[in-house]
């Protein structure tokens, strides 16, 4: 992500108090001092504007530094930005800035997509977030992922993050608990978190790894589910019935060629 951009999303870079900092125009200071009087009903000297950015090494408003919540909330809890925080969508204090700016909401919102290879160290918090949507054991997802980075297997997983925070991810198994064993591999576990939903992300997760096994010729895929409607617009096809392991119930068998 941008240095520029600040916890809550903005972009310091557009800032006219960092434009005044490093450019050492008084007379921008002095104007901008006086807007953000006017604005805030709060006296702001020129000399107050000094500042190279909210995540910058370097001096600071006095705002900045100390009082804007944001910032010292995101610092606590040693985020990047507030696009890494699971409360994201729930903070009423975000919620000022990005409902009154879009581009600071996209600005947090700058997705990653790689494979676990990628960030071997999200090893034990994919296991853990995977387990909290699915309600599989942990150690289930651990055995698969550790197989997996350990290249006893190519069937992969993969994420797609926010900062530093998992906000999407599927997975590549053997078999996802049905009796047609036959067909395999299947993907698995495709989740996307409630507040980022609508913008793509199970389809690029689900093209990330469609490439990554078409490339190592690991294909057909198949995978199983209850939607109607919604693999189909990622290309996937309806295959067959098939039977859950556990409830015995039938389930949609999709395929991807």
């Amino acid at each position: 992500m941008k240095e520029y951009i600040g916890y809550c999303g903005l972009d310091c870079e557009k800032c006219e108090a960092r434009t005044a900092t490093i450019n050492h125009d008084d007379t921008l200071r002095r104007q901008v001092a006086r807007e953000w009087s006017e604005l805030n009903g709060v006296e702001i000297t020129p000399e107050m504007i000094h500042c190279v950015g909210c995540r910058i090494d370097g001096p600071k408003t006095p705002y900045c530094e100390s009082l804007c919540p944001i910032r010292q909330c995101a610092m606590s809890k040693k985020l990047e930005t507030c696009g890494s925080c699971a409360k994201m969508g729930a903070c009423e204090k975000l919620a000022a800035i990005t409902g009154n700016s879009p581009d600071a909401a996209q600005n947090l919102r700058a997705y990653r997509y790689l494979s676990l290879r990628e960030r071997p160290e999200l090893l034990e918090s994919a296991a853990v977030w995977f387990h909290e949507k699915w309600g599989v054991p942990g150690e289930a997802y651990l055995s698969c992922m550790k197989a997996y980075l350990n290249r006893e297997t190519e069937y992969g997983w993969y994420l797609c993050l926010a900062g530093n925070r998992i906000v999407g991810g599927v997975g590549v198994i053997e078999n996802d608990f049905h009796d047609r064993k036959d067909l395999a591999p299947n993907v698995c576990a495709v989740y996307t978190e409630e507040d980022c939903r609508g913008q793509g992300i199970a389809g690029r997760l689900l093209d990330l790894a469609l490439e990554d096994l078409r490339a190592k010729s690991i294909m057909p895929l198949y995978l199983v589910t209850d939607h109607t409607g919604l693999y189909e617009r990622y290309g996937w096809e309806f295959l067959c019935m098939a039977h859950d392991d556990n409830s015995g119930n039938e389930t949609r068998v999709y395929i991807h060629r």
